[in-house]
Formats: structure tokens, C-alpha cells, sequence
């Protein structure tokens, strides 16, 4: 192969490469973006229903407490 030759494929080639690894770079970091924005999505979401499942753990105690005293009441009142 001449230079001539050599030179002229290079001029190809190499175009080419920078454009694709221009390409990759701009899919990789918008996959990144993605993905991070995804991952913020899922902690905030279970940030969410760790709060609403504290709160129904407390409604449900107070539920139970007042069904043991429903139960104590129903209980004196059978026994009369």
C-alpha cells in the first residue's frame, strides 16, 4: 500500500471512529442519566411507603388495643 492509499482510508477511518466513539460516549452518559433518575424514582418511592407503613403499624396497634378493650367490655357484660 502507497501513502497515497494510506491516507486516504485514514481519512475515512478515522471520521468514523470519532463519530462513533462520540456516539457511545452520548448513549453511555444518557444510560447513566437513565438509570440514575430511575434509582431516584425507586428511593423516593420507598422512602413513601416507608412512611405509610410506619403510620398503618401505629393504626393497627391502636386497633388491637381497642379490640382487646371491646373484648374486656364484651367479656363483663356476658358475665353479669
Amino acid at each position: 500500500m502507497d501513502t497515497a492509499r494510506l491516507y486516504g482510508v485514514a481519512e475515512i477511518i478515522v471520521p468514523l471512529f470519532v463519530f462513533v466513539a462520540f456516539a457511545m460516549h452520548r448513549f453511555r452518559t444518557g444510560m447513566e442519566a437513565s438509570w440514575r433518575e430511575e434509582a431516584e424514582k425507586y428511593r423516593s418511592k420507598a422512602e413513601r411507603q416507608s412512611v405509610e407503613l410506619a403510620e398503618l403499624h401505629k393504626e393497627v396497634k391502636a386497633l388491637r388495643r381497642e379490640n382487646a378493650e371491646l373484648r374486656d367490655q364484651i367479656a363483663e357484660l356476658l358475665s353479669r
